[in-house]
């Protein structure tokens, strides 16, 4: 048996329905909603009155633990709830069923009720590749200009459909592997919401995007009902070719119709030869034979071209059908055979009465009546379409988005797709943008959001889904991108959600801080280094700490911390200052950090024996105000073992003459109790009065003294110019 050339249509398409699009797997705290229930269900809780209340996962609990249900509705509380599609939010809160007054017994009102617990959905993990992959498609599109490149630019936006129809091949996948699933409802709900994802996003390309001109509409809508609608049974068509009598099969003849009003002309053909060559009854095969002619010659895609000779062979092959559909023998073929005709004449009161949904009749009218109709006059088909088919009852939200698609309503469009899903609408509104459907000035966010902020359409639709997108923390690189690529609202938003998104990892950080960098987010950039350099602090990297603090311009906690490193220093002796701040670039400016590198190379000449080089270190500290005052009595006790030096005169008289200022300056300051606490303590007095601190410096008063007078007898010798570390040149 031949195998039928049918286009395999989705299984599940057909099913979705407005209810089925708000339906979501939520992380704790969440609320548990089955597969019957909407928010419009918990909404209509508090008005029917029913003495329970759904099942709640939220942390706090609205009602207390070993509260009964019973006890909540006798005292006048139930649960309602709001949901937010375009971000994927609900807020459940406690809610009275009859105003106080009604209410015989007076109500006492808690914290609990009036606390709103807000939760947002969580994202499949399935779906993490999916929104990273059409991230960079976001990426590349978002910039380019349609009509400037158009090649380069559909190369790019084609990625879109291919991500979609790519990850509709993995969740049909895994739904035949049930034994494999977790979560069998959760993913047939995926399944459901990215097969709407495909057959929104194609049927908006065909009508608002398509570069295809020679294909006319009516052969691109049949091409997506094929393809995108489940109302075709397969079965049914391998049913009929193992028939022996085909044509007396019941379902024979309906097959024939549906696949006639979806455009499968293909496949009709191929059933009417199969059943040719089997029919024993001549008359019967005659009139197959008949029918099989004006098949085939029913205009194709292929050969339906704008160029006028198109059409005169269209109204030439309907003049065929209307004078087979009045030939004697088309009655050998029944009322069915005549039905069957009566479609391909463009018979709009048949069509209607054997079509299954609006779709399939509106594919049969375009293609049957109007095949090179415009996509600019659609709309009085569509609504005889609309009125036969669909009542305000039946229209679920998938009906809506495709009647505004089809009436080229792209502000409709994107209202009801924003109730379908955020992913799609900020997509599409981007792509609607980019083509020129949203560049109206009079067209503000307004129209379609009561938030009176000053954005436009696509800017606000983006920002939506990118804040759908914050339930998971890994999804930040993807929500930095949409934010920023949505105007100057998306932008300061991004300011101040970026210094949120949980660190981790230094490799993390440091990715989060080059963003901040490379898009000068400078008030963003501050805040994480104070988080970083905080976190730093805590852990006891002091020179990490250091470094942070110094890119956040917050000097006052660079002070604190590099007091801290000398402090520990001082009492410690054990710490090297030099292995402490390794780890700082040289490049880094600031004068807290300065003073602790000079401090730290004047030791390390010391102990390398470089005694000249010591001295002038010691000798710049002081005159150069980079050392604080507080720490002067320390570098002055700091000079001993170089004032006492009998080899050679390391101060010159100059250099002499300001070590006895600055000793002075201390000794004599009102401030001079705390300019005297950082000298060491004596292991035999491990408390120091003033006083005893004080007489530390004495000693360093009488080597100053002593060593003017040597430097005035002893002039050190004028050696070669040379370079201290800092760079100065400078002369003994």
């Amino acid at each position: 048996m031949a195998a039928l050339p049918l286009i395999q249509p989705s299984n599940s398409a057909a099913r979705f329905s407005a209810s089925a699009a708000k339906r979501s797997i939520f992380s704790a705290p969440t609320v548990d909603i089955n597969d019957e229930s909407t928010e419009q269900d918990l909404l209509k809780e508090q008005e029917m009155g029913h003495s329970s209340v759904l099942t709640l996962h939220l942390d706090p609990s609205p009602i207390g633990k070993g509260v009964s249900v019973g006890s909540w509705t006798k005292n006048n509380r139930t649960i309602g709830a709001t949901f937010r599609p375009c971000t994927n939010e609900i807020a459940v809160y406690v809610a009275g069923k009859k105003a106080a007054e009604e209410f015989p017994i007076k109500q006492q009102s808690s914290i609990k009720d009036n606390t709103v617990f807000l939760c947002q959905a969580s994202i499949p993990e399935s779906r993490i590749p999916f929104i990273n992959q059409t991230f960079g498609v976001f990426l590349n599109t978002t910039t380019k200009d349609p009509y400037h490149l158009p090649e380069v630019y559909r190369r790019h936006y084609e990625q879109y459909y291919e991500v979609i129809q790519r990850y509709l091949l993995q969740l049909y996948e895994q739904s035949k592997n049930e034994m494999a699933i977790v979560d069998a409802t959760a993913n047939a709900q995926e399944l459901e919401l990215v097969e709407g994802f495909s057959s929104i996003w194609k049927l908006s390309e065909s009508v608002f995007l398509t570069t295809d001109d020679k294909k006319p509409i009516a052969f691109m809508f049949s091409e997506w009902l094929a393809a995108h609608d489940a109302g075709l049974d397969l079965e049914v068509g391998k049913t009929i070719l193992a028939s022996t009598e085909r044509t007396l099969h019941p379902h024979f003849w309906p097959y024939i119709h549906q696949c006639l009003l979806r455009g499968m002309r293909e496949s009709v053909v191929f059933i009417v030869e199969q059943t040719l060559n089997d029919e024993t009854d001549d008359k019967v095969a005659d009139a197959l034979e008949g029918f099989l002619k004006v098949l085939q010659g029913i205009p194709s895609s292929e050969s339906f071209v704008p160029d006028g000779k198109s059409l005169e062979r269209h109204k030439k092959w309907q003049e065929d059908c209307e004078e087979f559909s009045k030939v004697p023998q088309l009655s050998h073929l029944g009322e069915d055979g005549k039905k069957a005709m009566a479609i391909l004449t463009g018979n709009v009161e048949i069509i209607l009465d054997l079509a299954a949904s609006w779709e399939e009749a509106f594919s049969a009218i375009l293609l049957y009546t109007n095949p090179d109709c415009s996509r600019y006059d659609l709309l009085p088909m569509l609504k005889i379409c609309i009125a036969s088919y669909l009542q305000d009852s039946e229209e679920t939200l998938l009906d809506r988005i495709k009647i505004a698609i089809l009436e080229m309503d792209a502000i409709k469009t994107l209202r009801h797709c924003g109730n379908f899903h955020p992913w799609l609408v900020a997509h599409l509104a981007d792509v609607f943008q980019q083509y020129g459907y949203l560049d109206m000035s009079d067209l503000r966010l307004q129209d379609i959001a009561s938030i009176g902020w000053d954005t436009n359409i696509r800017d606000f639709f983006i920002m939506n889904h990118a804040q759908s997108l914050m339930s998971n923390p890994n999804l930040w690189e993807a929500i930095s991108g949409y934010l920023l690529n949505s105007g100057h609202i998306g932008k300061a938003m991004l300011s101040e959600w970026i210094c949120h998104v949980p660190l981790g990892s230094s490799r993390k950080a440091h990715k989060v801080l080059r963003f901040c960098k490379d898009n000068n987010l400078n008030d963003s950039l501050r805040s994480i280094n104070r988080v970083m350099a905080v976190e730093e602090e805590r852990r006891g990297q002091y020179a990490l700490a250091i470094q942070h603090f110094i890119a956040s311009r917050d000097n006052d906690r660079v002070a604190k911390l590099t007091d801290n490193l000398m402090v520990s220093y001082l009492q410690s002796g054990g710490l090297d200052l030099e292995d402490a701040l390794a780890s700082i670039p040289d490049h880094t400016s600031n004068d807290h950090v300065e003073f602790l590198r000079s401090y730290a190379k004047f030791h390390q000449d010391y102990k390398n024996g470089d005694v000249r080089n010591a001295g002038r270190k010691l000798v710049d500290l002081l005159t150069s105000s980079r050392a604080p005052k507080k720490y002067w009595a320390v570098i002055l006790l700091d000079a001993l073992p170089l004032l006492e030096n009998k080899q050679m005169v390391v101060f010159d008289t100059k250099d002499t003459y300001e070590m006895m200022r600055c000793l002075e300056e201390v000794v004599g300051s009102q401030h001079k109790a705390e300019y005297l606490q950082p000298l060491p303590k004596n292991a035999s007095s491990p408390t120091l009065t003033v006083e005893m601190r004080e007489q530390q410096l004495n000693v360093v008063r009488l080597l100053l003294v002593r060593n003017l007078a040597r430097s005035l007898v002893h002039a050190p010798r004028v050696a070669p110019l040379d370079s201290d570390a800092n760079g100065t040149m400078m002369t003994d």
